[in-house]
Parts: structure tokens; C-alpha cells; sequence
């Protein structure tokens, strides 16, 4: 009976360690720079594209791109991160939030945040860092 109990326990924590859930890196180095929002609903048609450019002085420039009417429009914000780097705010011209994420996942290649503030009208967002800087 011991036996069972030497190979089973072990075989039980190794299941249980393996199948628990990894929490994502947050390399918040990597935040500077071109990110473009991805659209992973195969429902949903995309004509146009929403990028955010994060600056080391702490401005991120907000760029939209309506295909359909061929219209760019550039949006100008700051931006603060909180004390452990895990949560982004945005703000405009006069200081007002305009949008707030927790940063869930940020590494070399993407981004995943999750909406901070749920009746702001914003959503959660995937971002792929973007080719073009």
C-alpha cells in the first residue's frame, strides 16, 4: 500500500502543478512603442485599424483609421502608469481620463489589457506590437 501511495502522490502534484494556469509576463520595457489593437472575433469585419504609439516622455499618440471614408485622425494623450506598472491611464489635453487598462500580458510581440473602469465605454483590448515604428 505504501507504494501506491509513493508513485501516486507525486503523480497527483505533477498534474496539479502542470494544469494550474501560468501568470503572464509583464515586461513593462517593452510598453514603448507602435501598437496596433487585433481583432481576434472572426465574426467581426474590420474596415479600419486603431493604433497607440507610447512615448518614453510619457505621451502616446492614439492614431484611428476608418478605411471606408479614407479618414486618419490622430488622438494626443498622456499617459500614467501606476506604482507596480500593471495599470495604464490615459488622459487628454486638460488632464481628464479617458481610458484606464490593467496591463494583463505585455511582452516583446503583444499586449492584452483588460478595462479598468467597465462603464467608460471602452473594451478589453489584444495589441500586437506594430511593424512600423
Amino acid at each position: 500500500m505504501k507504494i501506491n501511495y509513493r508513485i501516486l502522490f507525486p503523480a497527483i502534484i505533477i498534474v496539479v502543478l502542470s494544469s494550474c494556469k501560468k501568470d503572464e509576463k509583464i515586461a513593462i520595457d517593452n510598453l514603448i512603442g507602435k501598437w496596433t489593437v487585433a481583432n481576434d472575433d472572426p465574426k467581426m469585419a474590420v474596415d479600419g485599424s486603431v493604433t497607440y504609439k507610447f512615448n518614453s516622455d510619457m505621451t502616446c499618440i492614439k492614431n484611428i483609421y476608418d478605411a471606408l471614408s479614407n479618414r486618419d485622425t490622430a488622438i494626443y494623450r498622456t499617459y500614467v502608469l501606476s506604482n507596480d506598472k500593471t495599470l495604464v491611464t490615459l488622459y487628454d489635453e486638460r488632464k481628464i481620463y479617458t481610458e484606464q487598462y490593467l496591463i494583463k500580458k505585455l511582452n516583446t510581440k503583444e499586449m492584452k489589457w483588460e478595462n479598468a473602469s467597465p462603464n467608460d465605454g471602452n473594451e478589453n483590448k489584444m495589441l500586437v506590437r506594430s511593424n512600423d515604428q
